[in-house]
């Protein structure tokens, strides 16, 4: 049974962030999944129980990436790049419906994952920029906590943007281009030359 919700709620969550929240109804679900309706209700209550469980499965995916990031034990370069590889492809995925409709419909919700990205982000470059100046590739005089609060609160912004400011950012392109203006900001000598023998965006 466990693993059958599981399974639920990842295809759901799917289906929120492609469709939005509001227009996918319980039968569209139960459709979608192959399943009656009755046995959808037999894993949640109603609606709003299946929105939370999106939501709960969510922030768990993002403790798990960060984990398995950890685990790589990559240098604070290669990890900036994973990192906004990652935020690049859930941009990519995500419907500005979803936003809307968990805004306006859940707002507890909203605001408790809105929160959790923000603190995330603001942790994980922080992080970052203290490994990058340790390891002698970003420039000694960053201030980490300003850099790191900038781009959390930057976060707030990205929420909001409209279908077509998410294809823009999320274009490849553009992409390398925020990625090259933060990191050549924060490299110091030894860091431009590592970014030169890397390569990153010859295969995207």
């Amino acid at each position: 049974m466990e693993e059958n919700l599981k399974n639920i709620i990842e295809k759901v969550s799917e289906l929120y962030h492609q469709y939005g929240i509001k227009s996918v109804t319980m039968d569209d679900v139960s459709r979608h999944l192959g399943i009656s309706k009755k046995t959808l209700y037999s894993y949640v209550k109603d609606k709003k129980e299946l929105v939370e469980m999106t939501i709960e499965a969510q922030l768990s995916h993002h403790e798990l990436m960060e984990k398995e990031l950890c685990e790589q034990n990559l240098d604070a370069l290669e990890e900036m790049h994973v990192v906004y590889s990652l935020a690049r492809e859930l941009m990519k995925k995500m419907n500005p419906s979803y936003q809307y409709d968990l805004q306006k419909y859940y707002p507890m919700l909203c605001e408790k994952l809105s929160g959790f990205k923000k603190n995330h982000l603001h942790n994980k470059i922080k992080d970052n920029l203290i490994k990058g100046k340790k390891e002698g590739i970003y420039r000694a005089d960053i201030d980490e906590e300003v850099l790191s609060r900038m781009h959390a609160s930057q976060h707030g912004a990205m929420t909001n943007m409209t279908s077509e400011d998410i294809r823009y950012f999320s274009g490849k392109e553009t992409f390398e281009e925020l990625f090259k203006y933060h990191i050549h900001a924060i490299l110091n000598d030894n860091g431009r030359k590592l970014l030169k023998q890397r390569n990153f965006f010859q295969n995207n």
